[in-house]
């Protein structure tokens, strides 16, 4: 840690001496060839150069360009963009931030540029690894939600929490999704009672793109992130299409119907509604142990969102959503239509609500435009009821959250400093079992985080303290750097501190749907943990071809866990603080290249290492996978109209509980066995509609045995959350995707 201590220090020192070089920076815009006397729009990747010079920069997505003021000469900035008339400025030793307006050129006709967009990307900007799964990305799959968007990624792992809900989870560094912060343009998302079905209800046509950041996340996001965060943004009203439409059916009976249309209203004001349904009324018991493989279900979602745009220092967005869900499941011979008990038949209900309100407010202050104040609020309620066989799970969650951010320039154009406020409020109402778990959480925070920018060092150091009204104060340091070694090799590095509220039952509801009893043995404390990790990144070049090359490394070490014991007793599942080691190592190597026009190719292996201590015995953590290879391939012809996409996986070796040596008539291994997943999709584009078709598991790979005990259900040893691979064989789907540009 010492030495971690005088690296950072050294590190501040020399940003400190870089600091004093001189620097021009300011705004390029241009007037709107199409619009008479209309406002300035911002150019995107003009050039700015020195005079006489190879000294030069690119302005970024906002139009804005900083570039060093070159020494002993008397500097000439020009600047360009194609369809606009150069313009040359002298400068003088008083001009700092310019604000340049760019001329439209009248002797350059209209050029139409077609370009792709990949499916996913590894950032080489931002300072934090992330990978950004874009809209093509989310168009190589079905994904008719969140949970069935990461396919195509190494680094998130999904699977189902137990074989009969239908209940998705995710797996980042080796570690449950809980420990990686979910959130939706910054605001909680997949957290606290939406931690078990939450995936579902984020529709993938919604999504505009997704962020996954492996480490620790910015202070600035609160103290909950460890592993790593998972930023949705969703279409935005002033620039998604006017109508979008997405139809989608599986041979299995699931229907889902998506559609979201935005109406930009004046130059000021635009508002987007979104809707979300899905339907699935089809029993089936593929693998013959006499329970529904997926349970009916059935959902709306509906969301209406609005934005301002003041063209000057101001912008706000709010909206609201609303979900209503209802799932039935449990053996084949029930009765989907009746809600009461059956006293011989094993059934399952799961009544979901939820509401969300939210309101984003940005502005630049009046007298310095380099300070800026930003506010997020947001409310939401989320109801659930429930039934597992003879076991009754209800609960109501009350979410407040409300973050405050300052941001000003220092001292130079390269420092920047973000400080603010938060205050997080939950109130929680569980009833497992006719127990009533009460509890209330209000969590206010302060933090502050310095970011220093150049063309070649960039450094992010922060801290929060937090106020927990149950478990006391919260200090999480947090530092991320990115040093770029030359044009072609990247290399970054993380660490920081996380925390977190175990909540139990929603954060484990596979366990549910079990005979096992759920015993606390002692009060449990907030888990706190460090990650730590360094990532680097280089690319390659064959002929006229390049190749991104991307291997990190992620130590995620707890201070305490609260460890889920599901070795002690084959009856029962035990939940205590840790006593002992707790750790997870994930190594990750990634190469992706497009060898030839139009054709992208990602291959990825990685390695995960991830042990608890149980009862004084440090053991590997049961169903992680410590091997998982992908093979990720798409091609499009000329002008997209036609694309192939296919998706290969492989998926190591996991420990199994030992208790379960102890089920009779269970043959018993130490470890799941590995195995292949294949997805395949062929979309062709005609016009403004796009009809796609393909195939999930196409391997037909599926776990022998997903239900422990099905031939009695309401007996000692049934047991459905020992889930290691799919549960679900081949599957063939169609749909429809209508845009209206």
């Amino acid at each position: 840690m010492n030495k971690i201590i005088l690296v950072i220090a050294l590190t501040a020192i020399s940003m400190f001496a870089i600091a004093q070089q001189k620097y021009i920076e300011g705004n390029i815009e241009g007037l709107n060839p199409s619009e008479k006397n209309g406002k300035p729009i911002s150019l995107v990747q003009a050039n700015v150069y020195w005079a006489g010079t190879t000294i030069g920069a690119v302005s970024n997505e906002k139009g804005r360009f900083k570039i060093a003021l070159p020494e002993g000469h008397n500097p000439k900035l020009v600047i360009s963009y194609i369809g606009y008339k150069n313009d040359t400025i002298t400068i003088s030793g008083d001009m700092e931030n310019l604000e340049i307006i760019l001329e439209t050129s009248k002797e350059i006709d209209e050029v139409t540029v077609y370009d792709r967009q990949k499916g996913s990307y590894i950032s080489k900007i931002e300072t934090i690894q992330t990978e950004t799964v874009t809209s093509a990305g989310l168009q190589k799959l079905p994904c008719c939600n969140l949970a069935e968007s990461f396919e195509n990624t190494a680094t998130v792992d999904v699977g189902y929490a137990d074989a009969v809900s239908g209940a998705k989870q995710i797996m980042m560094l080796g570690l449950a999704g809980k420990y990686s912060q979910i959130i939706v343009e910054k605001k909680p998302a997949v957290r606290g009672l939406a931690s078990n079905f939450g995936l579902n209800y984020i529709p993938g046509t919604w999504m505009e793109s997704i962020q996954v950041s492996k480490g620790t996340a910015s202070v600035i996001d609160g103290y909950e992130s460890v592993t790593g965060q998972i930023n949705v943004e969703f279409k935005k009203p002033d620039t998604a299409e006017p109508l979008h439409v997405n139809l989608y059916g599986n041979h299995l009976g699931r229907m889902e119907a998506n559609i979201t249309s935005a109406q930009k209203i004046n130059d000021h004001w635009s508002t987007m509604l979104l809707f979300s349904g899905g339907h699935n009324d089809m029993k089936h018991d593929l693998n013959d142990d006499g329970f529904i493989d997926l349970p009916l279900s059935s959902q709306v979602h509906v969301m209406n969102r609005w934005k301002y745009d003041s063209k000057k220092n101001y912008r706000g967005q709010f909206g609201f959503t609303f979900l209503n869900e209802d799932r039935t499941g449990g053996q084949m011979s029930m009765d989907g239509d009746n809600q009461t008990f059956a006293p011989n038949l094993y059934r399952i209900g799961i009544k979901t609500k939820r509401y969300d309100v939210y309101g984003k407010n940005g502005f630049t202050l009046p007298h310095n435009s380099n300070q800026s104040i930003g506010m997020i609020a947001s409310a939401s309620r989320h109801e659930v009821e429930s039934f597992y066989g003879n076991r009754e799970y209800a609960g109501e969650q009350t979410n407040f959250y409300f973050n405050a951010i300052f941001r000003t320039r220092l001292w130079t154009c390269e420092q920047n400093l973000n400080a603010g406020f938060s205050f997080m409020y939950d109130d929680y109402d569980e009833r497992f079992e006719g127990v009533d778990y009460l509890r209330e959480e209000k969590v206010p925070g302060i933090f502050a985080e310095y970011n220093y920018t150049t063309s070649q060092l960039n450094f992010i150091a922060g801290a929060r303290m937090d106020h927990h009204n149950l478990y006391g104060n919260f200090f999480t340091p947090r530092m991320h750097i990115k040093y770029n070694l030359s044009d072609e090799t990247i290399i970054r590095g993380s660490l920081g501190k996380g925390y977190k509220v175990a909540n139990i039952f929603s954060e484990n509801p596979g366990l549910f749907a079990s005979s096992r009893n759920i015993v606390l043995l002692e009060k449990l404390d907030i888990e706190e943990a460090w990650n730590m990790g360094v990532n680097v990144s280089h690319d390659i070049y064959y002929g006229d071809r390049e190749a991104m090359l991307s291997i990190d490394f992620y130590r995620t070490q707890f201070i305490n866990q609260v460890v889920v014991d599901m070795d002690h007793d084959l009856h029962s599942v035990y939940f205590y603080n840790l006593d002992g080691k707790s750790f997870s190592n994930s190594f990750q190597a990634e190469i992706s290249t497009e060898p030839f026009d139009r054709f992208d190719l990602t291959a990825a292996i990685r390695y995960n290492d991830v042990k608890v201590t149980y009862e004084e015995k440090l053991m590997e953590k049961p169903f992680v996978n410590n091997f998982k290879a992908l093979l990720s391939m798409s091609y499009a012809t000329n002008h997209n109209k036609w694309m192939f996409d296919v998706n290969l996986q492989y998926n190591g070796k996991g420990r199994l509980p030992e208790v379960l040596n102890e089920v009779p008539g269970l043959e018993y291994t130490d470890y799941s066995p590995g195995f292949f997943m294949l997805q395949a999709q062929v979309t062709k584009r005609i016009g403004n509609f796009s009809v796609y078709a393909g195939g999930e598991n196409l391997t037909g790979y599926v776990q022998d045995n997903p239900i422990i005990g099905a031939n009695d259900p309401f007996g000692p040893n049934f047991d459905a959350s020992m889930v290691w691979g799919p549960i679900i064989g081949r599957r063939f789907f169609v749909g429809v995707r209508y845009t209206l540009e």
